[in-house]
Order: structure tokens, then C-alpha cells, then sequence
């Protein structure tokens, strides 16, 4: 009897244990690729950005409802960096379902690097995942400043 309670302990504490460890290695996986998008964003690394794309990657947001490849979305981020030389993500919630993820965030500035032009626009993104890729971006947000 002794025997059985110890191999049942054991095997509740390997499936406590596997429950806790996440399901991918450190710096793998749906959250950190989109993670490394939002650094990449922060240091203003266009080409970080589009490694990180697929090369089919498709974007939809307000101002670019169907682009597509990882090339010019990077492009349309050379653009925004062009514009707002400051510009920042600041992340408030990043959550992933299955190969989704989920990004809520607020991207601060200044047009034109004018300090008395700032900028704040809330923005909700959902990532498609797929081989450590994003494949998918639709982002959301009030087009008003």
C-alpha cells in the first residue's frame, strides 16, 4: 500500500510541475515573438520587424485594411518612424490563446519630433502565430489623435 501512495504522490507532483512550466522554451513561442515585434517597434528596427513578419503576413488596421508580406508592412513602419521619430509602445496587456495573441497598448510620440504636437493612440492588435512568425495583424483604433 505504502508503494502505490508514493508512485500516486509522485505522479501528482510531475502533473503539478508540468502545469506550471510554460509550454515552450523561454524566448520561443506565440508570446515572445510578438513580444520581440513590440522591442523591435521600441528601437525603431524596421528589419527586426519584417524578419519577424512571414513573408505572406497579411496586416488589416484602419488605415491599411489589406496589405500583405512582411516587407511592406515593415515599410508602413519605416513610415510611422519617419513621422514620429519618438514613437513608443508601451504594452498594457498581452495575452495568447492557442497561436493567437492578444495586445493592447498605447503608442506615444511626438509628430513630426515636434514637442508640441504629442500623440497618444490606444490600439488593440490581434497576432496570428505561426513557426515563431507573425502570419496575421489586425489592429485596432480610433484613427482621431
Amino acid at each position: 500500500m505504502k508503494k502505490k501512495q508514493t508512485f500516486a504522490l509522485t505522479g501528482l507532483l510531475c502533473l503539478i510541475a508540468s502545469l506550471s512550466l510554460p509550454a515552450q522554451p523561454l524566448g520561443h513561442g506565440a508570446l515572445a515573438t510578438v513580444q520581440q515585434k513590440f522591442t523591435a517597434f521600441n528601437r525603431h528596427d524596421a528589419e527586426a520587424i519584417e524578419r519577424l513578419y512571414a513573408p505572406d503576413a497579411t496586416l488589416h488596421s484602419p488605415d491599411y485594411p489589406n496589405l500583405s508580406g512582411n516587407r511592406p508592412i515593415a515599410d508602413t513602419y519605416r513610415k510611422v518612424f519617419a513621422m514620429i521619430p519618438d514613437a513608443r509602445d508601451d504594452i498594457a496587456s498581452l495575452e495568447r490563446v492557442g497561436n493567437h495573441v492578444y495586445a493592447q497598448f498605447v503608442m506615444t510620440g511626438h509628430l513630426g519630433g515636434a514637442q508640441d504636437k504629442p500623440i497618444s493612440v490606444r490600439l488593440m492588435s490581434v497576432y496570428t502565430i505561426g513557426n515563431d512568425r507573425i502570419v496575421g495583424d489586425d489592429t485596432y483604433y480610433d484613427r482621431k489623435m
